[in-house]
């Protein structure tokens, strides 16, 4: 697993330079991005579909399909440089997940994922939004965020949790179902 993270990162600071995949491409930036997603594989469900929107640069959904190759990952990427840079990591590393080129906005009929996970796509309400189109009922969505629990509306408090993530902030969960599923955009 480290050899295959420590090949992700070589890839993220190559491309990073060229396309501005991620803000930073010095080592211990690319690291804290590695250890913000690792955090979240160690929780995730066994056997879980999950999926990352927004993906981007492949964060956190690549290093979660490499610790944790048990799990079904799809990353969801619109922008085409990204999806290019996505699908080059998943053959170079090799990786078993699934990569779309749609709009987070305009999830498949099907999707219907355990766990949908969102880091730097909007804020913590129009993430909640984004994500309970892609989740089950029974499902999870999961924001990577500085907010706090507080900062949520009662609704939304009733059953979530934390990782925390120390100085970096939190991973929220959020139990899908105590978000309203509106109709996508």
């Amino acid at each position: 697993m480290e050899r295959r993270l420590a090949r992700y990162a070589e890839e993220l600071a190559s491309w990073g330079s060229r396309i501005n995949l991620v803000g930073s491409t010095e080592p211990a930036a690319i690291r804290r991005h590695l250890d913000d997603a690792l955090a979240a594989a160690e929780a995730l469900p066994r056997g879980a579909h999950v999926v990352d929107l927004g993906s981007g640069a492949g964060l956190p959904g690549v290093p979660v399909a490499i610790a944790r190759p048990d799990l079904r990952v799809t990353l969801v990427e619109i922008r085409e440089r990204r999806v290019h840079f996505l699908r080059h990591v998943a053959r170079a590393l090799p990786l078993a997940c699934e990569i779309l080129r749609v709009r987070i906005e305009d999830p498949p009929p099907d999707s219907e994922c355990a766990v949908a996970l969102l880091r730097a796509v909007a804020n913590v309400r129009e993430s909640l939004k984004l994500g309970r189109f892609w989740t089950a009922s029974d499902g999870e969505i999961w924001i990577w965020t500085r907010e706090t629990l507080d900062s949520l509306s009662a609704a939304l408090r009733l059953g979530a949790g934390e990782i925390p993530l120390g100085e970096r902030g939190r991973i929220l969960r959020v139990p899908a179902a105590n978000v309203p599923r509106g109709t996508p955009r």
